[in-house]
């Protein structure tokens, strides 16, 4: 069961004691609150892929209410990293953030690569709110060029990729610098992946997207 209350731009989704939970979260009930990400960067561009067919899945998995949502210090750490990038003429644009872990499980039948995707079992950081999924536009919205599409699960996704152009590995490199500027840990075989550096220590969460 889950219970929800929302208070101005924060959505708090508090999870009741379940068994399969608590035993990830390592507590009797775990709990966490979620903000939306767009009420602390104001300019972010969302694009949340599993909300569409255009993923890897093929399928839409996230209701059209769906929100990038994320635990308030991953939300303001994205906020300090935006506000860096928008000085070098660069917004920031969201393609997944938290995602429920029945999803995790849709995802594991396709893609079950650790390193790529994470073992519901144990759950993903995205589970859990601590991890984001992005990339960089100009001012106006338009995506640059990075080294490959968003979950493209080949080598030259990795950060230590020398191919592509030039334009894409510097945009690369200006997004990590960015992200790792204000504290998020890269994830070496995806360059749009950024994980909170105790991102392992947060409850895994199971709890659907609010109602808009």
């Amino acid at each position: 069961m889950t219970s929800r209350a929302r208070w101005g731009g924060a959505v708090a989704l508090v999870l009741a004691s379940s068994p399969a939970l608590a035993e990830d979260a390592g507590t009797p009930k775990a709990a966490a609150s979620l903000v939306d990400a767009t009420t602390v960067v104001a300019d972010l561009v969302v694009d949340l892929r599993y909300a569409t067919e255009d993923n890897f899945l093929k399928r839409k998995v996230y209701p059209d209410s769906a929100r990038c949502l994320l635990l308030p210090e991953s939300a303001q750490r994205l906020k300090k990293a935006a506000d860096a990038l928008r000085a070098k003429g660069y917004r920031l644009k969201v393609y997944d953030c938290y995602r429920p872990r029945a999803v995790q499980w849709e995802m594991w039948k396709i893609m079950p690569v650790p390193g790529y995707v994470a073992n519901p079992r144990t759950g993903s950081n995205h589970n859990r709110g601590g991890a984001v999924d992005l990339t960089l536009t100009t001012l106006e919205g338009q995506e640059v060029e990075m080294p490959t599409p968003f979950d493209t699960f080949s080598p030259a996704a990795h950060h230590g990729y020398a191919g592509g152009t030039e334009a894409s590995r510097k945009h690369r490199e200006i997004l990590r610098e960015a992200m790792e500027g204000v504290g998020f840990k890269r994830n070496r075989m995806e360059w749009w992946h950024y994980d909170l550096p105790d991102a392992k220590k947060r409850p895994v969460l199971d709890v659907p997207f609010p109602p808009p």
